[in-house]
C-alpha cells in the first residue's frame, strides 16, 4: 500500500484546511517533488471520489477533506503511524497492551492462557484480525447446542481453537462479545453500537473532542457497524440527543431515517446513555496514546455495563463527521485544530513526507 500526497496546480478554492496542507509542501517540496505531486494531482490521486459525491453536498466538499487527501495529511500529524508493527492504533495486541487500565472488552490471551478452557466459559465471541479497517475480516461465533456457529457454519471447539490461534500468531485479537446497553438494542440489532469520537492535541497539547458520531448496524448477518458496510450513523449533539441518521447506499445515494429500517425503533430525539462517560473515555484513551498520534478517531462501544473502549484509528475518516454535520472539516473546531498542528511541524517533517510513500508494516 502507498501513501499518496497529490499537490494541485492552483489554489484550493478558499478550502482553508487544505491551502494549509498544499501550501506546507509546496513550501518545502523541491521542484521534483512538486512535479510528482502535480501529476499525482493530474491523475486523480487527490480530491472526490464518485462515492464521496453522492452523500457529500457541493458546500460541503468545498470546504471539505477528501478520503484520497486525509491519508497523507493524517500520516504527517500521526508520525508514530509507521511501521505498522509498532502502531499501538493498528497492531490490536499493541494496543490492548497499551490499553491496560481502561475498560476494554474481555479477551483471551492464548499464549498467557488455555483457549479451549477460555471458550468453555464463552457464548458469544468476536475474533478481529490485525492490521484492518472499516470492519474487514471480524468474524463472531456464538456457542449453539454444544458447537459454534458462524453465520450458517458449524464448527466444534478444537477447530475453533486452531482458527482463532491462527488469527492471534497473525495479530489479531479474540473477545467476548459484549451486550448491547439495553436502551439501544433496538437500534442496533446486528453489532455492538458505537461512537466515533475524534479527539485531536488543541493549542496546549491538551487532548480535545471535536467530533462525535454514533454509528447503529442496519441489521443483517455481519457483525458491524461501520456505515461503508450497509449500516447507520447520525450525529449526536452535546446532550446526547440524536439526529436523523444516514444508511449508505452502496452505488446510491445515502438514505434519511428518522426510525430504524429493521426494527421501527426511533433514533430521531433519542437520547443516549453514558455519553459523558465515554466522552471521558476518549479523553483517557489520548492521553494514553498521545505520543506520535496528534488526531485519533475513537470506537468505543454503549455496552450494558458502561462505555467501554473497542479501538482506536489513527487515520480517522472524515467522511461521516462530514456528512452528519453537513459542513467540510475546514469549517468545525478539528480542521482549526488541524491548521494549528500543520503550522507546528518542522521543517524536516514536511521535507521527509515524499509524494508517493511506502506503508511500511
Amino acid at each position: 500500500m502507498l501513501t499518496l500526497r497529490a499537490l494541485p496546480v492552483g489554489r484550493d478554492g478558499g478550502n482553508s484546511l487544505l491551502a494549509a496542507y498544499h501550501d506546507g509542501l509546496a513550501q518545502h517540496w523541491p521542484p521534483a517533488r512538486r512535479l510528482a505531486g502535480h501529476l499525482l494531482a493530474l491523475a486523480g490521486r487527490g480530491g472526490w471520489s464518485a462515492a464521496e459525491r453522492l452523500y457529500l453536498g457541493h458546500g460541503v466538499r468545498l470546504h471539505g477533506l477528501s478520503m484520497k487527501d486525509r491519508k497523507g495529511l493524517h500520516r504527517l500529524l500521526n508520525p508514530a503511524a509507521f511501521p505498522l508493527l509498532n502502531n499501538p492504533l493498528k497492531n490490536k495486541q499493541l494496543f490492548a497492551e497499551r490499553a491496560v487500565g481502561l475498560p476494554l472488552p474481555d479477551a483471551c490471551d492464548p499464549d498467557g492462557m488455555n483457549l479451549v478452557d477460555w471458550l468453555a466459559g464463552q457464548d458469544d465471541i468476536i475474533a478481529k484480525p490485525s492490521y484492518r479497517s472499516k470492519g474487514q475480516g471480524v468474524e463472531r461465533f456464538v456457542r449453539q447446542d454444544g458447537h459454534w456457529r458462524a453465520d450458517d457454519t458449524c464448527i466444534d471447539s478444537v477447530a475453533l481453537a486452531v482458527h482463532l490461534h491462527r488469527l492471534w500468531r497473525q495479530g489479531g485479537v479474540i473477545q467476548r462479545r459484549l451486550p448491547t446497553h439495553p436502551a439501544l438494542v433496538d437500534l442496533s440489532p446486528g453489532a455492538l453500537p458505537t461512537l466515533r469520537i475524534v479527539t485531536c492535541l488543541n493549542e496546549e497539547g491538551v487532548p480535545e473532542i471535536c467530533a462525535t458520531a454514533l454509528r447503529l448496524s442496519a441489521g443483517g448477518p455481519r457483525p458491524v457497524d461501520n456505515f461503508n458496510a450497509g449500516n447507520l450513523v447520525l450525529a449526536v449533539d452535546d446532550k446526547g440527543r440524536c439526529g436523523v441518521a444516514w444508511r449508505s447506499g452502496g452505488q446510491r445515494p445515502p438514505s434519511r431515517h428518522s426510525r430504524h429500517p429493521a426494527t421501527g425503533a426511533a433514533i430521531e430525539g433519542m437520547t443516549i446513555p453514558d455519553l459523558a462517560a465515554a466522552r471521558a473515555l476518549a479523553m483517557r484513551a489520548h492521553d494514553r496514546f498521545r505520543a506520535g498520534f496528534t488526531v485519533i478517531g475513537w470506537d468505543i462501544g454503549l455496552t450494558a455495563q458502561g462505555p467501554a473502549l473497542i479501538e482506536g484509528n489513527w487515520n480517522p475518516g472524515t467522511d461521516i463527521v462530514q456528512l452528519v454535520e453537513g459542513r467540510g472539516i475546514a469549517q468545525s473546531r478539528l480542521g482549526e485544530l488541524y491548521r494549528h498542528a500543520l503550522t507546528q511541524l518542522p521543517a524536516s517533517q514536511w521535507r521527509a513526507a515524499p509524494a508517493l510513500q511506502r506503508d511500511r508494516m
